[in-house]
């Protein structure tokens, strides 16, 4: 068990050639990269759009696919996403896989990283092509309240989603096995029970087969739900370590958490829905459009106005996140009395995961769903 150290943790370490890993490069490193991937999704839409190619590209999937609406939105964003994920792969390659190789992060192959990037990419074009659909088919059933009916349609997906993750998303890739009769398992199902908290069970998350990142949680809904736990974990921190690790994230349950960050979600999407409903009033016959609201070629513009809504609303949420990880933070220690093993399992996994201690201020507002290391650590002081 770790002590609790004086001054704030410097996560940087050294490799084993003897180099200072630096978490400040890193991130900042991943910044840049993010920036630059978010400016491709911005600008292509916006090239698309105002120069009348999404109108052609209409006209071509009309004339020469399908006239059916729905379905020729479907071909239109499975073709997007596919061209789109293509131009920004150099920078996902750089950021998934060079970025993590150099800081000896990862431990997948160039070619196990192809993989998980075309698994990625075949997901993201399903769900993509599902909820393209569904909005079509709600434009068309009914042009004055569809953003009311798909904020609720979305939001019901969204929450299956949820329920469905460690049973059908995660494992497409990770791998998952029981975790091993003992006193780590009877430790997290006896705290569970204490709590009042139902888990199905508790895994073993594989994360050791692509990373040496560490990471667990409490992943599912209703009885989907269970106490999930990287391998990297396991081996890096001891039993107290974990046990108030999961504390925290069964936290997030007792206090209500999951209902409040189903609620924020709700919000936004709902939010997204209306902006779009006011900018398809607006432009519906601009950009070589046909003025009506089920015209697929304004799928851009439905994308450029749900970007700009998430990032309008992404320091927003990360904020109300914050606070919501500090409650459980606050759980955690007073359900375990474990304040020093709290603090020793932050170090840890500062360094394991190469975390920024102490990002810039307008960094962790903006970007950071959970306060800095340091913070938390300063605060589990008193």
């Amino acid at each position: 068990m770790s002590a609790p150290c004086p001054t704030p943790l410097d996560s940087g370490f050294r490799r084993n050639d003897g180099l200072r890993r630096d978490p400040k490069r890193y991130e900042r490193a991943k910044l840049w990269i993010g920036l630059a991937n978010l400016a491709v999704y911005i600008v292509v839409p916006v090239v698309i759009l105002v120069s009348g190619a999404s109108a052609s590209i209409r006209d071509v999937i009309v004339d020469e696919i399908t006239g059916v609406v729905v379905l020729g939105a479907v071909v239109y964003i499975v073709l997007a996403s596919i061209v789109l994920e293509v131009l920004t792969l150099p920078l996902g390659y750089i950021s998934g896989h060079v970025l993590e190789k150099r800081y000896e992060l990862t431990r997948r192959s160039v070619g196990g990283w192809a993989l998980d990037w075309l698994k990625g990419l075949g997901l993201q074009t399903v769900l993509l092509a599902v909820f393209v659909a569904l909005l079509y088919l709600l434009l068309m059933t009914d042009p004055d309240f569809w953003w009311i009916w798909a904020s609720l349609v979305f939001s019901a997906i969204s929450v299956f989603l949820a329920a469905i993750a460690p049973t059908v998303l995660m494992p497409i890739f990770f791998k998952f096995e029981p975790l091993p009769e003992g006193e780590l398992k009877d430790r997290l199902m006896r705290l569970s029970e204490q709590l009042g908290t139902f888990v199905q069970g508790a895994y073993v998350w594989k994360l050791g087969d692509k990373t040496v990142k560490a990471n667990a949680a409490l992943a599912g809904w209703g009885k989907t739900r269970r106490i999930i736990i990287s391998d990297t974990l396991i081996e890096s921190h001891d039993p107290d370590e974990i046990e108030v690790i999961i504390a925290h994230e069964l936290g997030h349950h007792v206090n209500g958490d999951i209902w409040r960050g189903i609620g924020v979600q709700v919000v936004i999407i709902f939010v997204s829905m209306w902006v779009i409903y006011l900018a398809l009033g607006a432009w519906s016959g601009a950009f070589g459009l046909d003025g009506t609201l089920h015209d697929f070629a304004n799928l851009p513009l439905l994308a450029l106005v749900s970007t700009a809504v998430g990032l309008v609303a992404l320091p927003l949420a990360n904020t109300y996140s914050r606070r919501r990880e500090t409650a459980a933070d606050d759980f955690a220690i007073a359900t375990t009395d474990m304040r020093a093993e709290f603090i020793s399992a932050m170090e840890k996994l500062a360094k394991q995961n190469l975390s920024n201690a102490e990002p810039h201020p307008l960094i962790e507002t903006v970007l950071h769903s959970h306060p800095s290391v340091n913070r938390r650590i300063a605060r589990a002081r008193g």
